[in-house]
């Protein structure tokens, strides 16, 4: 293969995990590192601490919970940021949070934090802004219990649409009433579980990428906002 070939960012990281997955199955054991030499180990790529804390931080953040509706309720998603925002700042990124979701909710200061709630007939969301190893973490979670109850409320409708076609199906293939029970029964339960999940999986998806997206947004604004405030610094002096 020629020296003289580029690879991109995501091919670096492909080819990285291979080999390392190689060595593993190689010498029969895994080698761990600490987040400062992993940190030291992507400086020399061009990677930037911060950003490396950030993918930790996602390997210790808890699967989201799937119950019967085959999706999760709770969303969240984190990011760091170089730098401590001033409360102008923070004040900003509030307001940007309230502009995209839609509520006005209520601030309180937590530690050395601040976290914003609000909620609505969909559910909680809770915005968590403050200090982290030299930087600033933006924190969003967004509960989605109230809106899985309303649509799992409205699937029983079409659990009873089921039962209909279940009723037909039980006087076609049996005369026991407990059998042609069972099978009413059965059909009512399956339509409502099946509709819902469908319906559900359909909106925690929307939900998060929404959460997602959001983060992302706060983030940049808050790089944009840091950034600013560098130059601003420098020029000054």
């Amino acid at each position: 293969m020629p020296d003289s070939r580029r690879y991109s960012e995501q091919e670096m990281a492909v080819i990285l995990k291979l080999a390392a997955e190689r060595q593993e199955n190689a010498d029969g054991r895994a080698v761990e590192r600490s987040l400062a030499e992993i940190q030291a180990i992507a400086a020399e790529v061009g990677i930037e601490p911060a950003f490396v804390t950030d993918a930790a931080a996602k390997l210790d953040q808890p699967r989201p919970r799937v119950g019967w509706l085959g999706a999760p309720t709770r969303f969240h998603d984190e990011r760091s940021v170089r730098g401590n925002l001033t409360t102008i700042q923070i004040g900003e990124l509030l307001d940007q949070a309230r502009a995209e979701l839609g509520l006005h909710g209520e601030v309180h200061q937590v530690f050395d934090g601040v976290e914003w709630r609000a909620r609505s007939a969909l559910g909680a969301s809770i915005l968590t802004l403050g200090p982290r190893a030299g930087g600033t973490r933006i924190a969003l979670t967004t509960e989605r219990v109230d809106q899985a109850v309303a649509i799992a409320a409205g699937s029983v409708g079409i659990g009873l649409l089921s039962a209909l076609g279940g009723v037909a199906i039980a006087i076609n293939v049996t005369d026991n009433a407990l059998l042609a029970s069972a099978i009413v029964a059965a059909s009512a339960i399956a339509g409502t579980v099946v509709s819902a999940r469908a319906l559900w999986h359909s909106v925690a998806e929307r939900w998060r990428r929404r959460t997602h997206s959001i983060v992302a947004a706060l983030t940049d604004r808050a790089n944009e906002m840091s950034q600013s405030r560098i130059t601003s610094d420098t020029t000054n002096e």
